[in-house]
């Protein structure tokens, strides 16, 4: 504070050096990355060069005597100056004619300058640091003057002026040691101009007011070079602009300080000498400070001492105030403690818009989704409006409720106030994105004035989560190529949407990236990592990544087992399951699942069990995902009697836990068993899928069923599954095994896409049923459109041809024999 005043100080008492009435050009230098403060004084008004300066009268005008000095060492070249700063080039006047003459040649001519600067340093109004900042050929004659001062004074028999020349000596020496001091200053900070803070958190004391002096005295000494003395100007203003924030900086710590140490005075101290010690506070009027009791709030570490300070407040404050209850109500959140932040807020006569939105992001963080709902139509009702941080806080909520219509009508209201700002705009995109609305969510995204990674994450992470993974992808490009550095958030939804997208190449650049730290690797980008490998079949790289990683998590345990279950190495997965329980990690759902998969695709009936067994022993037995892959693995298993156990057993059963049974009893020969569960999953009010339609379908071709086939061929058609590739096949197969081979041509004419599985059908359906030259065309067009006929389908037709006249063999076979034997 004492430094601050003092520079403040002598910054007032400046003369208005320099005035201009045209507007400040801005100068080329390494000092225009400062930013002028406005707080410039007067006296430091920059002016163009074509501009005119006025010069009033000072009571201690240094020109006077450096014309005097100057007039005396022109002859010697000792009038160039030599000072750190940076001098134009040697145009100026006062530099002298000649600089090559060299006073050091002239030992008398030396001793005759310095006798005149010491009578000039003897002068009674004479400014000695304007003086010596002035001559700019000090430095070289430096060492003379001073052992020509001391040889004087030695020499000298009147004690009085034998006295002043010593403590000319001395005092001199102080001042030319400080100037050079404050000129190292200048240059370390000229040379790195961005750590100016850090050098005056550093150095503080160097600050002075004669530094400052030091610095306008050296601007002034530059009079013919704008530019030059611009950048002094902007240098001396940068550097009080910092020393005054760095002194309101200190105050505040040394006021939280002493707040701090009050805290723990009066916490404590019994009630009643707490209440005594806040009324003395408060008479000091320091107590009234908001800063001071939110300061003290913050420094509660438990509910005991929130409520200790809580009671004081009670006691020592008649009446409610509002900014105390609302510091309350934000210490009891914090604390975990939304029962006692109720209390309060209930209490409180008067609300405001930080009261209701504290209340409500509360509730939020909890999870109390409907309560907080119902905060806000209470704050609508009470008429509070609605900041920037409210409005925040509304769109998380309905982001969380999934509440569209709600979300665009808070949206329309941002867009007519003038409360959106950056904050509030990835609110708004974070809404959408929840909301599965991404063509909103792109459009607010597309309409934000400035952009940060947060929301360039959120859009990416939304892309990713929803299925566009291209779009994802496409999105951290433009958000490079925008200079925006992603973080291990946006790095983990991109890997993610590489992952789906099968986008191997743009993984592994990403992966290194990731090496050479363009964002903080940590446990949730090496899970991602090995996540997008497996995804991508690239098994040995995401086995690689896994074993690198220092730190494992469960997720990065699943996310490894998961990738050995779905790529088919069944045994790989089961023995790393077997390691994570070695070493006691924890086991979730997914987990779980991923060693169900690798157990069913092995056959691994032993270990399955084992498994199931824990399941029991936990609370997820009755989890729905968890039972279906159950069901599906006794099935692979062909252990029909536990997957029936385990269905019967299962609290609620939806479409994937019934159709995991229906296609069970399908591979393993029970269809009456398949097509009773279609009924009784239909009597049970669940819609089936595509694969319900497909496995009942071939169940229904194993009997010969045709009348029941027919019916869910009814109830397929009235269903998206109507248009299913798979299902049509299924139904190309029912129809045909059962002999009606018209209508399975019905079926296969009518498909919107065939893949290779319906022309096989169909082809097999024809030379199956007797209709050799039916198959022959169709494989002809089969070909036509760019599919491969394989042996077993030729051998097939073949084979049915042996029933047909041979002059009709060849005359059918001669347009698609080139096709065949190709």
């Amino acid at each position: 504070m004492e430094l601050r005043a003092a520079i403040v100080l002598s910054s007032s008492s400046l003369p208005p050096r320099f005035h201009s009435s045209k507007p400040t050009p801005d100068f080329a230098s390494p000092f225009s990355l400062f930013v002028t403060n406005p707080l410039r004084l007067s006296c430091f008004t920059v002016v163009s060069k074509d501009q005119q300066h006025f010069f009033p009268a000072n009571a201690r005008d240094t020109r006077a005597v450096l014309n005097c000095i100057t007039e005396g060492l022109s002859s010697t070249g000792a009038s160039c100056g030599d000072f750190s700063c940076d001098d134009p080039s040697g145009s100026d006047e006062r530099r002298g004619d000649d600089d090559g003459m060299g006073f050091l040649d002239n030992y008398e001519m030396i001793i005759r300058n310095c006798d005149k600067l010491i009578e000039a340093f003897m002068a009674d109004e004479t400014d000695w640091r304007s003086l010596l900042v002035f001559n700019r050929k000090w430095s070289n004659i430096r060492p003379h003057f001073f052992r020509h001062c001391q040889d004087k004074a030695d020499t000298e028999e009147n004690p009085l002026m034998k006295n002043k020349l010593l403590w000319l000596v001395k005092k001199l020496k102080e001042i030319d040691e400080e100037l050079q001091r404050h000129n190292e200053l200048i240059e370390m900070i000229k040379g790195n101009p961005y750590e100016i803070s850090a050098f005056v958190s550093r150095s503080c004391k160097d600050f002075t007011e004669e530094f400052f002096m030091h610095l306008h005295t050296i601007a002034e000494s530059y009079d013919n070079h704008p530019e030059t003395q611009n950048d002094l100007v902007k240098l001396w203003n940068t550097c009080l602009a910092t020393v005054e924030v760095y002194g309101a900086a200190t105050e505040s710590i040394e006021a939280l300080n002493a707040a701090e140490l009050n805290f723990q005075d009066i916490i404590n101290s019994p009630l009643d000498t707490s209440c005594w010690k806040i009324d003395n506070l408060a008479e000091r009027s320091q107590c009234s400070n908001p800063e001071l009791v939110a300061r003290w709030l913050r420094l509660c570490d438990n509910v005991e001492e929130a409520g200790r300070l809580h009671a004081i407040f009670l006691k020592c404050f008649r009446h409610s105030v509002t900014y105390v209850d609302n510091n309350l109500i934000c210490s009891y959140l914090r604390l975990g403690k939304l029962a006692q932040a109720r209390r309060v807020f209930d209490g409180m006569s008067r609300k405001n818009t930080v009261t209701w939105t504290a209340i409500i992001d509360g509730y939020l963080k909890f999870n109390l989704d409907d309560e907080a709902f119902k905060l806000f139509q209470d704050s609508v009702k009470h008429g509070a409006p609605a900041n920037s941080k409210m409005f925040v806080c509304i769109m998380n909520l309905c982001g969380k409720r999934v509440d569209l219509e709600l979300g665009k009508q808070i949206h329309a209201r941002i867009l007519k106030s003038r409360w959106r700002n950056l904050i509030v705009d990835n609110a708004v995109v974070h809404f959408y994105a929840k909301c599965g609305n991404i063509s909103s969510a792109f459009r607010t995204f597309d309409c934000m004035a400035e952009r940060d990674v947060i929301c360039w994450t959120t859009m990416i992470t939304a892309c990713s989560q929803q299925g566009f993974g291209h779009e994802a992808l496409l999105l951290l490009s433009q958000m490079l190529g925008d200079g925006f550095f992603p973080n291990e958030y946006t790095i983990c939804s991109a890997l993610k949407a590489c992952g789906e997208k099968k986008a191997l190449k743009f993984g592994t650049q990403l992966h290194g990236a990731i090496i050479k730290k363009i964002c903080k690797s940590d446990v949730f980008v090496g899970t991602s990592l090995v996540d997008m490998y497996a995804k991508c079949g690239v098994m040995v790289d995401s086995k690689e990544v896994f074993d690198r990683m220092r730190i494992r998590n469960t997720a990065t345990w699943t996310s490894i087992i998961s990738g050995y279950a779905r790529n088919g190495f069944g045994e790989e997965a089961i023995n790393l399951f077997q390691l994570m329980k070695r070493k006691r990690i924890h086991v979730n759902k997914l987990t779980i699942l991923s060693v169900l998969m690798a157990c069913g695709t092995i056959k691994a009936s032993l270990i399955g069990r084992e498994v199931h067994a824990q399941i029991i022993k936990s609370i997820i037995h009755t989890n729905i995902y968890i039972g279906s892959t159950l069901v599906w693995f006794y099935c692979k298993c062909k252990e029909y009697s536990y997957a029936f156990k385990v269905l019967q057993h299962m609290p609620f059963r939806d479409v994937v836990s019934w159709t995991a049974i229906i296609s069970g009893c399908a591979r393993l020969g029970l269809e009456h068993e398949a097509l009773e569960f279609l009924q009784e999953m239909m009597e049970e009010g669940v819609l089936p899928n595509s694969y319900t339609y497909s496995s009942a379908l071939k169940a229904c071709a194993e009997l010969e069923a045709p009348m029941q086939g027919k019916l869910i061929h009814s109830y397929a058609s009235k269903t998206p599954a109507s248009s299913n590739v798979f299902v049509n096949s299924a139904l190309i197969y029912m129809y045909s095994k059962c002999g009606y081979v018209a209508d399975a041509f019905q079926v296969f004419d009518n498909m919107p896409e065939r893949n290779l599985v319906s022309w096989e059908s169909m082809i097999l359906a024809y030379a199956r049923n007797g209709h050799a030259r039916e198959a022959l065309k169709l494989m002809h067009r089969m070909q036509a459109e760019g599919f491969v006929v394989d042996d077993y389908i030729l051998a097939t037709v073949l084979t049915a041809c042996g029933g047909v006249e041979h002059g009709d063999i060849l005359q059918d076979s001669e347009s698609s024999s080139y096709y065949l034997h190709s």
